[in-house]
């Protein structure tokens, strides 16, 4: 299988990050989302991200201007999606938004494209589900930023078959990433280790054991850690990782993953991070 057309459903951070990879590596790549400001405020985002890796030297302005221009942009999941040889879901962490779009790209992408998900935690049979082409559909799970980050999990339920699996593993190194496959498991590998990380790190605070500037700096301190745990958290979004924590609780019980009281009451009063402008820094953070 030869991959040409990249159509990519979401054009938030996650999204527009993987809409520029892929068009950055030659492909001929789609973001889609559901209104125009969306996807004008994504293509913002891949502008600045290019820009930025000019001024850095990492690239040329002619590899900026040709990504640019192998990048188009639509409103109409249908149309987009209608010639595509691979197509990237990548929109917000819930079930409940995620398997409409599979269904919808299940009718409109050619019967031999791949349908992949950027979700981190949501079970990729559950999505498969959705399909009549369960074989063809796989998790790819993008860390971020996408641009920066090398790491991408390839995530393979019981019936996705070995050649979406190989077209996948082909497809998303040719991208600059490194992969590895994991199995269709809750939170996969990378959120079941970091959650509990960040999950323990908000306990430490309802406990009073230390400042949150003193817990990142320890943190990185004693692990060479780039980010502590807050300082991530408000990255990721805290929100994101009480949706995170409480899926893998949910599907296995298992205690250790139950939020922290605190991660829910800063998602009920709308500190949940960088993108709402406020996270820990701003509510506990030494003034």
């Amino acid at each position: 299988m030869t991959i040409n057309k990249v159509c990519v459903i979401g054009s938030g951070t996650m999204g527009s990050g993987i809409a520029q990879v892929s068009a950055q590596a030659g492909y001929e790549t789609t973001m889609v989302d559901v209104k125009q400001e969306f996807v004008d405020r994504g293509v913002k985002m891949i502008q600045t991200s290019l820009g930025k890796f000019v001024e850095r030297g990492k690239i040329g302005q002619e590899d900026m201007d040709r990504a640019l221009a192998r990048l188009r942009t639509s409103t109409d999941i249908t149309d987009a999606a209608r010639d595509a040889d691979y197509a990237i879901e990548a929109v917000f962490e819930r079930a409940a938004v995620k398997t409409p779009i599979f269904e919808q790209l299940d009718r409109s992408c050619p019967g031999g494209a791949i349908i992949a998900s950027n979700t981190s935690g949501i079970p990729i049979s559950l999505l498969a589900a959705a399909t009549r082409r369960p074989e063809k559909v796989i998790g790819t799970h993008f860390m971020n930023p996408v641009p920066v980050m090398k790491g991408v999990e390839i995530v393979k339920s019981l019936l996705t078959s070995e050649e979406t699996l190989r077209v996948s593993v082909d497809f998303v190194q040719s991208l600059g990433k490194e992969t590895v496959v994991v199995k269709d498991s809750p939170g996969f590998v990378t959120n079941r280790i970091v959650t509990l990380v960040m999950n323990e790190a908000a306990r430490l605070l309802e406990e009073g054991l230390a400042t949150i500037e003193d817990i990142d700096k320890i943190e990185k301190l004693s692990h060479n850690w780039p980010m502590g745990p807050f300082e991530l958290a408000d990255l990721v979004g805290i929100d994101v990782i009480v949706d995170l924590l409480e899926g893998i609780y949910q599907q296995t019980g298992w205690e250790r993953y139950k939020p922290a009281p605190l991660l829910n009451r800063m998602v009920e009063i709308g500190y949940t991070g960088r993108k709402a402008g406020k996270g820990f820094y701003e509510l506990f953070g030494q003034k």
